[in-house]
């Protein structure tokens, strides 16, 4: 993989953070002035990000090299061996091709991938086939078929020589969200009649956790996906106001997330006067109304792979008073949440560590807590998990490894104001010591204001 080695800047200081939100800058964009809630100055850029002007298309990677799919599949076969499978077969999910992607870096709809021998990936079309065979140079078998496509899943198993055992299926159930899974029952029915001395088992999990410790491309198209989704956010700010059109302002960050990396971006989702969430992802005909609190999730993509942001804003005047104050607690629980995050600790206690902190927050300033997600996972669509306080399912055993990736996204409730929360988010990578945070803007109690 081709990219630029780029070392996030240090993130300041809690002590900084704070003095931040008393001391703070305004800048004219686009004819209207965004502001924190202090003092003007004007010769402040708009939420300013270092090395910016990198962020092209040209400068994305082109692909993930063949050392990098090898790293892959070496750690499947492991995997495969400590889980006494001898093959998985995994689906397209409707929710998204993660698994596929990792494991071939294609849109295939089935892949047979045993723990010896070539695997095999299946597409609907001969044209979706010849290009995977015309793009790739993974040693695998290349099959189409736009029916019975269960037929070339039976065909692989049989080539590779697995006609007993355990075979591991993606979908099967237990997928994150979804505990019934999405696996095709009459794909499933009729394999099992082909291969009755097999045992098929979920491998959901299997494929879930095998991602989640990242290798350095990864890592590193990660990093330029989480810079990409700040150019996202400062168009959002920037275009900003009271009496903004939300489809308009929609329309230019999704420009400039497209601009950063050169793809479409995995989510951008955001509203005033309501969690940022519930926009779907849409752009909607609603205008940003004074007094409103703008709340957004913002994923730019680099090779697939997404990685979140969130900063919620106030619009308009006057600013609820005790709006500054909260943010700066959401900003000093998100750096208590990147101390917390060490190797060996589960997200169970991550988990319950967050909820203890927005309780001592509740207990004193009131509010009506929206936990939500606290742990996004960094990837691409349809990577798992996305946890938090109140979901148990999602929580599991799982501990903090190195080389992980993800968002810590906090929110704290806003005294006085229903919905939304006051919310700050960026990605984060676990190292050997503890948690790095991959973003490069500065947390600012943003005011936007009229044009």
């Amino acid at each position: 993989m081709t990219s630029r080695q780029d070392r996030p800047t240090r993130f300041a200081s809690r002590r900084e953070v704070l003095r931040a939100g008393a001391i703070v800058a305004t800048a004219s964009v686009l004819g209207r002035a965004a502001r924190t809630e202090a003092a003007p100055s004007s010769s402040t850029p708009l939420m300013p990000l270092p090395g910016a002007e990198e962020l092209v298309p040209e400068a994305m990677p082109s692909g993930f090299s063949a050392a990098e799919l090898e790293r892959r599949w070496a750690k499947c076969r492991a995997w495969l061996r400590r889980a006494d499978f001898d093959a998985l077969i995994v689906p397209a999910r409707p929710q998204g091709n993660a698994d596929i992607k990792w494991l071939i870096e294609s849109g295939a709809h089935w892949v047979v991938f045993p723990q010896d021998g070539r695997p095999t990936a299946i597409f609907r079309t001969s044209a979706d086939a010849a290009e995977m065979r015309r793009s790739t140079s993974l040693d695998i078998d290349i099959v189409s078929s736009r029916l019975r496509r269960s037929q070339l899943v039976i065909d692989a198993l049989k080539k590779a020589g697995v006609t007993s055992g355990r075979v591991g299926v993606g979908d099967l159930e237990g997928t994150n969200r979804n505990d019934e899974g999405g696996v095709s029952h009459t794909a499933m029915v009729r394999i099992e009649s082909a291969l009755p001395n097999l045992s098929f088992v979920s491998a959901a999990d299997f494929l879930m956790r095998i991602k989640l410790a990242r290798g350095p491309e990864e890592i590193e198209v990660l990093k330029l996906a989480t810079r990409a989704s700040e150019l996202g956010l400062k168009a959002l700010v920037e275009a900003s106001h009271v009496g903004a059109q939300h489809w308009e302002v929609w329309f230019q960050a999704h420009k400039a997330l497209i601009g950063g990396s050169g793809e479409a971006p995995g989510r951008l989702s955001f509203r005033t006067g309501a969690e940022g969430n519930t926009a779907e992802g849409q752009p909607l005909r609603e205008v940003f109304q004074a007094g409103q609190f703008l709340s957004e999730e913002i994923s730019a993509s680099v090779l697939g792979y997404n990685s979140q942001v969130n900063q919620t804003m106030c619009v308009g005047r006057p600013v609820p008073k005790l709006w500054a104050a909260t943010f700066a607690a959401t900003v000093e629980l998100f750096e208590e949440l990147i101390d917390w995050a060490k190797p060996g600790r589960s997200f169970t206690d991550f988990s319950a560590f967050y909820k203890q902190r927005v309780d001592a927050w509740t207990d004193v300033h009131g509010g009506d807590p929206y936990f939500g997600v606290v742990f996004h996972t960094g990837g691409a669509l349809g990577d798992g998990p996305r946890m938090g306080w109140g979901r148990p399912d999602e929580n599991r055993d799982l501990v903090i490894t190195p080389g992980m990736v993800f968002t810590i996204k906090p929110r704290l409730p806003i005294p006085g104001i229903a919905t939304p929360s006051s919310q700050v988010g960026d990605a984060v990578l676990i190292t050997e010591t503890g948690a790095e945070r991959l973003g490069r803007r500065t947390f600012e109690p943003l005011v936007l204001d009229s044009a």
